[in-house]
């Protein structure tokens, strides 16, 4: 059933009172990093970033405490609650959820961490990704998306939305109308979604309805533009759909009959501000369907800027009001007045059972992507020569991983090796000399923004010329992030293993994949 903000009489009223600055900080969700530790002051939402338990409890309680009006603590738990707070549990990417193709396991991973971040006050997360990973260069969607297929993305993303709402957790789909069609980064500028009507519809259109219809109580636009839906302006350019009345009240609105809560994407981000001027597009998300926007510079010249817009008449006080009273009454119904120190369940976070849940959905969600000479299972002993070799961009960042890649190997070989970045030349020189019988290589990196594509480049890259993935030395390729490293060496890699992201026990499960002690994954659900 879908989700609906009913405007009561107390919200009206009590936004009535507000001034000009208090309207804007109940609409904006700054980030803690940005204005928490310069100036205590009341907002409608507050983000904070990844840090220390003990540290995000004091500084949770601190704003929470500071605020007359219950705040919204927010975070963007993706993978679980351990990628924003630190020793709590993590799990596999979505892609990798969507690996085990368990609606079950998905609803569960939504209920941990609902559980577990809820026990320090957060009530809202930036999550589920909605998006298809259609694009295998998306620099955004790829893991962090149930894959490609709407009827996957619907039954995984549905689940782990669903687990999050049950247990006291907002969730936000996201990026509205779609992301992962293209290889641009709505980071750095505007992605155009290249779908007619009819294909949005039966693709990312229909995921969206239909977690919409399911329930979804929050939805995150991309800063991305749809000709299919839209116009373009004076200069031929189609608008983001953060700034677009036609993708926002129009089609999400209206047609779609989406009645929650829309926030932005962060507002800073070159697919909305290099389309427009900063300030005109934080005037423009609000009037044009956003209710909240998303890490605005919130320093004295935004309170002036905003003023301007307002006295220009490109931002009214009836559309602040309005998106004030939302927010506001959203929280009344989501019992945040009843009890401000937390979403309304108060169950307690069982780690054990969490941490159980994690270690499940690695082991089915580790997957041979492909095994032309079917080495897998290979069986790895004390006298076998290994190289585990790296081949990763910005290598320095892996170092855990690298760690807990030559632990898990060394468990089975008393004779291990480990060559970061070590150039074609060599890896040619231990295969035409035969001086180990197999090596691992771990191959590909993780989504950072700004990246612009996910692929190996620059002289990383380069590890991948030589000839030596083609002589007799069996060679196991381990992606644990990008997981099309595969299309892109078609011919080059014959055998390649999926994990879907890299967390404590990953390397342990992966290695008794590899060795044949435990099944491993052999359908690509998420790819299909």
């Amino acid at each position: 059933m879908k989700y609906k903000i009913n405007q009561s009489e107390t919200a009206k009223s009590l936004v009535e009172t507000f001034s000009f600055r208090q309207l804007l900080n109940q609409v904006c969700c700054p980030t803690y990093g940005m204005v928490g530790k310069e100036r205590l002051e009341e907002f409608g939402a507050m983000f904070f970033h990844p840090m220390e338990r003990a540290e995000l409890q004091q500084i949770i309680e601190r704003f929470r405490n500071f605020c007359s009006i219950p705040p919204f603590i927010v975070s963007d738990l993706e993978c679980g609650p351990g990628n924003m707070i630190v020793g709590a549990t993590k799990f596999p990417y979505m892609m990798g959820l969507s690996q085990t193709d368990s609606s079950e396991l998905a609803y569960e991973v939504g209920c941990s961490t609902a559980i577990e971040a809820g026990e320090l006050g957060y009530n809202w997360t930036f999550s589920p990704v909605a998006d298809l990973a259609a694009d295998p260069d998306s620099p955004v969607v790829s893991i962090r998306s149930a894959g490609k297929n709407p009827e996957q993305a619907i039954k995984i993303a549905g689940a782990y939305m669903t687990g999050l709402q049950d247990h006291g957790m907002m969730a936000t789909i996201k990026h509205f109308p779609g992301d992962g069609y293209s290889s641009w980064d709505q980071h750095l500028t505007t992605p155009v979604l290249p779908l007619d009507a009819d294909a949005w519809r039966n693709g990312p259109g229909r995921v969206f309805q239909t977690l919409i219809n399911q329930g979804a109580m929050t939805l995150m636009p991309g800063h991305i533009a749809f000709p299919a839906f839209d116009e373009p302006d004076d200069r031929g350019l189609y608008p983001p759909a953060t700034v677009s009345k036609k993708l926002l009240i129009d089609l999400l609105r209206k047609e779609m009959g989406f009645e929650g809560l829309v926030v932005s994407d962060a507002i800073e981000m070159g697919g909305v501000v290099g389309f427009m001027n900063y300030y005109d597009a934080c005037a423009a998300a609000l009037t044009n369907g956003c209710d909240m926007l998303l890490f605005p510079r919130m320093d004295e010249r935004f309170y002036v800027e905003m003023e301007n817009r307002f006295l220009s008449g490109s931002l009214s006080l009836e559309t602040l009001r309005d998106r004030a009273s939302r927010i506001v009454s959203l929280k009344e119904q989501f019992g945040l007045f009843q009890d401000s120190r937390s979403a309304p369940n108060k169950l307690s976070p069982d780690k054990a059972l969490h941490a159980a849940l994690a270690e499940t959905i690695t082991k089915q969600s580790i997957t041979l992507v492909r095994d032309r000479a079917s080495l897998l299972p290979y069986p790895l002993l004390p006298d076998t020569k290994v190289l585990h070799a790296v081949i990763m961009n910005n290598h320095e960042r892996y170092g855990e991983l690298c760690e807990r890649m030559k632990r898990e190997i060394g468990r089975y070989s008393d004779s291990v090796d480990q060559w970061i970045d070590p150039g074609p030349d060599a890896l040619f020189k231990a295969v035409a000399d035969k001086s180990y019988d197999v090596i691992i290589c771990s191959i590909g990196s993780r989504l950072s923004y700004g990246l612009n594509v996910v692929r190996l480049h620059d002289e990383v890259a380069r590890n991948m010329m030589g000839g030596w993935t083609k002589f007799d030395t069996p060679i196991i390729f381990v992606s644990h992030f990008h997981a099309f490293v595969h299309k892109e060496y078609e011919a080059s890699i014959d055998t390649i293993v999926n994990t879907y992201g890299d967390i404590d026990c990953t390397a342990e499960y992966l290695l008794q994949a590899i060795t044949g002690k435990i099944p491993i994954n052999r359908e690509l659900v998420a790819h299909d």
